[in-house]
């Protein structure tokens, strides 16, 4: 499954035949009829899969759905997607899974007519088998009775899950005999009462328990010794996880079950260790969770107490748990309390584990990079090959052809500054153009005043010497170096005619001011360096003379800004709310969530933004999602709460 291009570019539709039951646990299920596939969505998630309903990209739903203001969290979003195309829900055009035929079954039983006899004999058969002492078999007609029994009541509680599905209107599916199981016994598909009703559901589950249960007590009663395997096999289908059939029935008996998409991820950014936090703690604010641990401990002493009975050990009278309370009590509580313990210590571990070794290798990358400019610089060795990968990484001279690139790296020299120096040969009126190989050079705008402003940071890759020619209407810039710097030199007239002449002015613009600028703020940390080249193809550098409105509050917001050099002032119904400088932005969530600002952002001196349109902006979001999942990320840090989904009446916001 190619994520990139599903999540891009790749057309889909709503499966032709589909399925939809009613509410369930507040959830729907969807049901691919021919290839017998299932989803489980919520209503919200149910509205974005019904916007395919004409086969449009994935894009293409996400912006609509920004824009009339039902956008998902943009993680489920993308889950949501993957998971229904997976579960054949969206299919591309043309393209369908190969169909499942349901079995023509003939017999069918409504579960309301079944359900009280069912609980009866549920209730009836446990409380034989909890009453009657269990013997071990002691012959071989005990063995062959005992497998005998459970291959009838594991054959006949499947015969009887299958006519209540087709009860309540469901289909059967692979009817068969599994003859190299032990006991051979007969078994049918009974996942389609996903689909039905939760009453309906309750019934089904219960039917091969209840089946198991009346057969282990009568068993017991009648013949004890052949009791034994299917008391295990009661035993195992009443397990309180791994799909046993109590846990089913509380799982069924939830208000509000977590839908597909909300759990079990496939997309990659929701496989990180606060997606995984946060489950954990909704799951331990559900009651079904609590439910399921109170029901393991019961499920654990049953066990016991069937154990002990086997063993010659009844503890069947109140003053043997006394006994057993006051002698062992302390015991087994700490030993209960103990493994919860070690069970959240071991997930903890785990967790801290994962997030350690990401920031260690941050951390380690950073370590390389800081060993490299400082300590490894002089002995770089720059020979032709090494030339032809720099400038390969260089997102200027990337742009050109390779013979030229080969030209270029012939007639280029090796030059070294030490940190701190003033590079006035590559200022105002350059006489040099060169490429940073290695270390950092900070770059400053004069003011007409005189007074010069920090703009950006320049490293690796990045040129120098040629920003009067990208940035005209602000020539005079000043160059300081950071770290030991090494540079691939030539004569301004070389790089005007190797260079200048075969790149348009835009080119020169977006790759010596705007790229540089965009993968140092925060906002495009994470993005790919296509993503950022895009995104500085979109931008406009706009310049605002001091005091201007850049936006205002309660009108409509048509444009995304990132502070591209000076600063601004954000005032809300006159009073000023804060300071924002270069590489802030505003304006975003406005867009995201076609929303009203309610805060002005008025110019100082020298202020100048980067400027996309709100169709720009929506269109590049929706087409990266790394991209839109950062902008959600950091909206909702400023916000103090998710970005998505919308509140009922959330129409203004900052």
């Amino acid at each position: 499954m190619d994520v990139n291009l599903i999540l891009s570019a790749q057309t889909l539709c709503l499966a032709p035949q589909l399925k939809r039951s009613g509410l369930i646990n507040g959830l729907y299920v969807l049901k691919n009829v021919p290839a017998k596939t299932y989803l489980r969505v919520s209503p919200e998630q149910w509205l974005i899969l019904q916007q395919f309903v004409v086969p449009r990209t994935v894009p293409a739903v996400l912006g609509s759905a920004i824009r009339n203001r039902q956008c998902l969290r943009l993680g489920e979003f993308f889950e949501l997607v993957l998971k229904a195309l997976r579960a054949n829900i969206l299919l591309e055009p043309g393209i369908g899974p190969e169909p499942v035929r349901a079995h023509e079954w003939q017999w069918s039983v409504r579960p309301k007519v079944l359900g009280s006899p069912l609980v009866i004999l549920f209730c009836v058969g446990t409380l034989m088998a909890l009453a009657i002492h269990p013997r071990l078999p002691t012959t071989f007609l005990d063995w062959l009775g005992g497998l005998l029994l459970l291959s009838a009541a594991l054959s006949f509680g499947s015969f009887l899950a299958g006519c209540l599905i087709r009860g309540a209107g469901g289909e059967v599916y692979r009817p068969r005999w599994i003859w190299p199981s032990l006991p051979p016994r007969f078994a049918l598909d009974t996942h389609d009462a996903i689909i039905l009703p939760t009453k309906a559901q309750t019934v089904i589950d219960l039917a091969e328990p209840a089946v198991l249960a009346i057969a282990t007590g009568f068993a017991a009663w009648r013949r004890p010794g052949c009791e034994l395997f299917c008391l295990i096999a009661f035993i195992v289908s009443m397990r309180p996880i791994f799909g046993g059939r109590i846990s089913n029935l509380i799982h069924v008996g939830s208000k509000r079950n977590l839908s597909d998409a909300e759990q079990s991820y496939i997309f990659p950014p929701n496989r990180r260790p606060e997606t995984r936090g946060w489950l954990l703690s909704r799951a331990l604010r559900q009651p079904t969770t609590w439910a399921r641990m109170g029901y393991g401990a019961v499920w654990g002493l049953a066990i016991f107490y069937w154990g002990s009975r086997l063993m010659g050990m009844p503890p069947w009278s109140f003053s043997y748990w006394l006994d057993f309370a006051e002698s062992y009590g302390v015991r087994v509580g700490l030993w209960i309390g103990g493994s919860l313990a070690a069970l959240g210590a071991g997930y903890l571990i785990w967790e801290t584990y994962h997030s350690v070794r990401d920031r260690a290798q941050a951390r380690r990358n950073t370590l390389r990079l800081w060993r490299a400019r400082w300590m490894s610089a002089k002995s770089m060795v720059l020979d032709e090959s090494s030339r032809m990968k720099a400038m390969a990484a260089s997102p200027l001279m990337s742009a050109l052809q390779p013979p030229q690139r080969l030209e270029l790296a012939r007639a280029m020299a090796v030059k070294r500054h030490g940190p701190w120096k003033s590079l006035w040969e590559y200022e105002s009126l350059p006489t040099q153009v060169a490429l940073i190989v290695s270390g950092k050079i900070a770059l400053r705008r004069e003011l007409p005043t005189g007074r010069s402003v920090p703009v950006q940071v320049l490293t690796e890759g990045d040129i120098i010497g040629l920003h009067d020619l990208a940035d005209p209407k602000f020539p005079n810039y000043r160059l300081r170096s950071l770290t030991p710097v090494t540079l691939l030199t030539m004569d301004r007239t070389t790089a005007e005619e190797l260079v200048v002449r075969k790149i348009p002015q835009a080119t020169l613009t977006d790759m010596l001011l705007k790229m540089p600028f965009l993968r140092r703020i925060s906002l495009c940390q994470n993005w790919h360096l296509q993503a950022v080249n895009r995104f500085a193809r979109l931008s406009a550098i706009v310049g605002y003379p001091p005091g201007s409105v850049i936006l205002s509050e309660g009108q409509t917001v048509e444009d995304f800004f990132i502070i591209f050099q000076g600063t601004a002032r954000v005032t809300q119904k006159g009073r000023q709310m804060a300071i924002i400088r270069a590489g802030e932005f505003f304006g975003e969530i406005g867009l995201m969530q076609n929303s009203s600002p309610n805060a002005t952002v008025v110019a100082y001196q020298g202020t100048r933004c980067l400027s996309i349109p709100r169709i720009e902006l929506l269109r590049f979001v929706t087409h990266n999602y790394t991209v839109a999942l950062e902008i959600e990320r950091v909206s909702s840090e400023r916000l103090g709460r998710p970005l998505f989904p919308l509140d009922e009446g959330d129409f203004s916001t900052i």
